[in-house]
């Protein structure tokens, strides 16, 4: 029987629910740090991002099964001793630094490292939600969802600890013993569960409970419609404004406080459903006929606020369709789990289609969305029809909005996993532009002769069109491709040589436009990431390395480290020259860049220019120079570049510490 002594009841509810605190907390904290260390060693292709989030979401539902094989076959003693067992192995085999290289594939290879490094440990904080409700429910004797609250609130405080406080203030060595550190609370309070002697008791099942059927395809259809619309919001946010955790973490945010909310255990009441989806599903047709322009902060705001509201409408009857039966709680959560997982797999692939409209991932979210709590809500209280018909007429504005012309100035249009891209002709100014999200990355003038005309950043009078004019450079390397723009300045019987994170960015650039087909020097294109690539070519490889992949608001930490300046570095001759294009939207990365530059050994000068804004071809733009060349530095500073200012309070970022927060521009 079950305890009647109160205080152990508490007890027991204080143990189990902050562990199933701190194990969300560590499992978040665990995704970001490998995240963080896997950077340098595979840059930000694509493949690092989707192999990172396949692994996560299979060792999660993995840890679920495992939770459920422990509470289904054996007995709280035992399952809380082979937990302990299993917790106790996880870190003394967990590796201090990240494996060495064991297989020539880069997707196989990295794989094998995020499994020999935090596989196992991952599994079983994975498992803490289902095995905290099982123990507690044993210790109390009655079944109880709060841990699923405590979890998600874990979870919240895990992610915003890390990217607010951690990861600002701690090199990633001294945050990995702080990780370890806490893993061990987290497992002394299994162990004290266990002497406390919680293990010796089993609450009866509820004979009503006993008799419930479970509602697996329900357990399951709606998390798998958050979570699209989650990972719908998520790649959309990312791809508009800046690829970067503080921007993915709004939403995540969102979801998260959600399930919090709700599995408190208070009674959020929402009776007007009905009038409740209405309200969703304007405020996204409205933001989806929008989202071909900039996203505003009002729009993001409200895109967020409609994610939030969709949650907490579909969640309430995820809670209330729970099951009484303790015995069936692991179940739940596996089918949580998994739904989780599906929904988003629905839609990640969706982002990396080629379509010509670039928001199909958004309408199958909301597609699974609606179905899903269609389904609930048929399924409970019998009100589907209505929910089905009125959100399929919605639906079929909502497509068509999405698949309309933007008129004759659209030539290409392309959604994929780096994000949005256009191509458009202004017939009136005679200029064919290529944006990527909200950034204009490349305009050529369309009118005979006048093709190699250099345009936006590049632009006669600009400080980069006066370093290739000035500086004698015979091997230029250039990190960022665009359209190629600066292939107008080459000289004849040079050679350039551009690394290009995206190939569909070459595809553009080599069918729409004509500067690299027409440009006087050399030209090759190596696709991938340019960290990557670089290291493979030879000591002294260039004259100079110019580096435009930090416009816009998606900043390659990993290309500003001192790591990275000291490759660049190796790769020039003596005396050569490297200038980066600075003119990011979110972050200020001149003191970043120039604490990485002195510290490989080398000095930096900045210069900034404006353009007449009723002349489009013509933007704005700022530079920095770095190099060890006193001469060059000499001639620069006499033509206005001057030495940036002094960062007060900075650190150097290196591979393995980044401060974001103190580099945004607030």
């Amino acid at each position: 029987m079950p305890p009647t002594n109160p205080r152990s009841k508490i007890t027991a509810g204080i143990i189990f629910g902050f562990a199933a605190f701190l194990g969300s907390f560590l499992l978040f904290q665990l995704e970001l740090a490998a995240g963080q260390t896997v950077l340098p060693y595979y840059g930000g292709s694509y493949y690092v991002w989707t192999v990172c989030l396949l692994f996560y979401q299979l060792v999660l539902v993995a840890g679920y099964a495992y939770a459920l094989l422990l509470s289904e076959r054996f007995a709280p003693r035992i399952l809380l001793r082979v937990h302990l067992v299993l917790l106790a192995a996880a870190l003394a085999f967990m590796p201090a630094a990240f494996p060495a290289q064991a297989f020539a594939s880069p997707v196989a290879d990295l794989l094998w490292r995020l499994t020999r490094f935090i596989a196992f440990p991952f599994l079983l904080l994975s498992a803490s939600t289902t095995l905290c409700h099982k123990l507690l429910s044993d210790a109390s004797g009655r079944g109880t969802y709060g841990v699923f609250a405590w979890s998600n609130a874990g979870s919240l405080a895990g992610m915003l600890s890390y990217s607010l406080l951690l990861e600002p203030a701690l090199p990633l060595a001294s945050a990995a013993l702080l990780w370890r550190a806490l893993f061990i609370i987290y497992a002394l309070l299994f162990a004290a569960a266990l002497l406390l002697g919680f293990h010796r008791h089993s609450a009866p099942e509820d004979p009503a409970g006993a008799a419930e059927k479970p509602r697996y395809l329900l357990w399951f259809l709606l998390p798998a419609g958050t979570a699209a619309l989650l990972a719908a919001v998520t790649s959309y946010q990312s791809s508009a404004t800046a690829s970067m955790p503080l921007t993915w973490m709004i939403p995540l945010c969102v979801y998260l406080l959600s399930y919090a909310v709700l599995f408190a255990g208070g009674d959020l009441r929402v009776n007007t459903l009905r009038v409740s989806l209405f309200s969703l599903l304007v405020i996204l047709a409205g933001l989806l006929w929008r989202l071909e322009s900039p996203l505003t902060t009002v729009l993001l705001a409200l895109l967020n606020w409609a994610l939030f509201f969709a949650c907490i409408v579909a969640h309430r009857e995820l809670y209330l369709a729970r099951p009484r039966s303790a015995a069936l709680a692991p179940r739940y959560y596996l089918m949580m789990g998994l739904g989780g997982v599906a929904g988003t797999a629905l839609v990640t692939p969706v982002g990396a289609l080629r379509l010509s409209f670039g928001f199909a991932d958004l309408y199958i979210a909301l597609l699974a969305f609606v179905g899903a709590l269609a389904y609930a809500v048929n399924r409970e209280r019998g009100l589907g029809l209505r929910a089905v018909g009125f959100s399929t007429a919605l639906l079929a504005g909502l497509i068509a909005l999405g698949m309309k012309l933007s008129g004759e100035t659209r030539v290409y249009g392309l959604r994929n996993f780096y994000g949005i891209y256009r191509v458009e002709d202004d017939k009136a100014q005679g200029l064919r532009r290529f944006i990527h999200g909200s950034t204009v990355h490349g305009i050529q003038h369309l009118a005979a002769g006048e093709e190699l005309k250099t345009t936006v950043y590049y632009s006669a009078g600009s400080p980069i069109s006066e370093v290739l004019a000035s500086f004698p450079a015979a091997r230029v390397g250039a990190v960022g491709l665009g359209i190629g723009v600066s292939c107008a300045d080459a000289r004849e019987g040079t050679e350039w040589v551009f690394y290009e994170l995206d190939p569909d960015v070459v595809h553009i650039a080599r069918k729409y436009f004509t500067f690299l087909k027409k440009c006087r020097a050399d030209v090759r294109v190596v696709t991938g990431d340019a960290r990557i690539n670089l290291q493979k070519e030879p000591p002294g490889r260039f004259d100079l390395l110019y580096l435009d992949a930090f416009t816009g608001g998606s900043v390659p930490f990993h290309l500003l480290t001192r790591e990275a300046l000291e490759l660049y570095r190796s790769r020039l001759k003596p005396g050569g020259l490297m200038i980066f294009h600075v003119s990011a939207n979110f972050l200020d990365i001149v003191p970043v860049l120039r604490l990485s530059a002195s510290a490989a050994g080398l000095k930096s000068l900045f210069k900034t220019v404006s353009f007449d804004p009723d002349d489009p071809a013509r933007l704005s733009s700022e530079w920095l120079a770095v190099t060890a060349n006193p001469a060059y530095l000499r001639k620069l500073a006499k033509n206005g570049w001057s030495a940036p200012p002094a960062p007060r309070g900075w650190q150097v970022w290196t591979d393995e510490y980044r401060n974001v927060l103190k580099a945004i521009k607030w």
